[in-house]
């Protein structure tokens, strides 16, 4: 007979994971600063992409090109210039200029950021190389389906893709034949009682809070502990 609980009650294995944690390195491009300081910015980008290895020219299409960056970044120069004169609309002028300089940073950082993601290891080094400062991003990924061993002999718990209420079957033949063993408010299934060194097989469907019901998962499948 199945016993049901919901993750965190009674008979959990210690340290089983319920979710991917997915950490990422993005590239980061602070902009609420002064004028002069987004223009250092602009100048050093240009500096370090100039002959990098790792960013070779022609970008692809849809990324700002090297040289239109240089030409918008000498622009913006020359609008902060006019702009300390306080000459009537030079304020709003070094605005535009600044925002299209912003722009070709955020479409070139997109470029970066590509190529962080495909050397993941090293994405730190590649950012900082292309005069990005970084930041780490943590996700929680989908749980996966699996089943663990459970604390006591002829236990077992199943974790369902999903989070909410679940239905559940279990069957002893890969889904030949199966038992329909009831429902959790939770994605986290425990049984006991089964037959040890015996592998059984689990699947879950979500329900959700109008009764609406999702289709089976995968069956998956763990040895019952002796």
């Amino acid at each position: 007979m199945a016993k049901i609980s919901i993750a965190g009650k009674v008979g959990l294995t210690k340290g089983m994971p319920v979710e991917t944690i997915i950490k990422r390195i993005i590239a980061v491009l602070k902009w609420n600063v002064s004028p002069e300081k987004r223009l250092k910015k602009a100048r050093l980008v240009i500096k370090l992409l100039t002959g990098n290895p790792l960013f070779t020219i022609p970008y692809p299409s849809i990324i700002t090109a090297l040289a239109t960056l240089v030409t918008n970044t000498d622009l913006y120069d020359a609008a902060i210039t006019l702009a300390a004169t306080h000459a009537i609309g030079t304020a709003e002028a070094a605005d535009v200029a600044g925002e299209v300089v912003h722009q070709d940073l955020i479409s070139i950082m997109s470029m970066v950021q590509a190529k962080m993601d495909d050397d993941r290891p090293n994405a730190i080094v590649i950012a900082s190389g292309a005069g990005f400062e970084t930041k780490t991003e943590t996700k929680r990924g989908p749980r996966k389906a699996k089943v663990f061993a459970g604390n006591e002999p002829g236990s077992q718990v199943v974790h369902a893709e999903g989070q909410g209420q679940h239905e559940w079957q279990e069957s002893p033949d890969n889904g030949e034949t199966f038992t329909n063993i009831g429902a959790t408010s939770g994605g986290v299934l425990e049984v006991e009682g089964k037959t040890p060194d015996k592998r059984m097989y689990y699947r879950a469907r979500q329900v959700g809070t109008k009764g609406r019901k999702g289709d089976w998962g995968p069956w998956v499948s763990g040895v019952v502990p002796a």
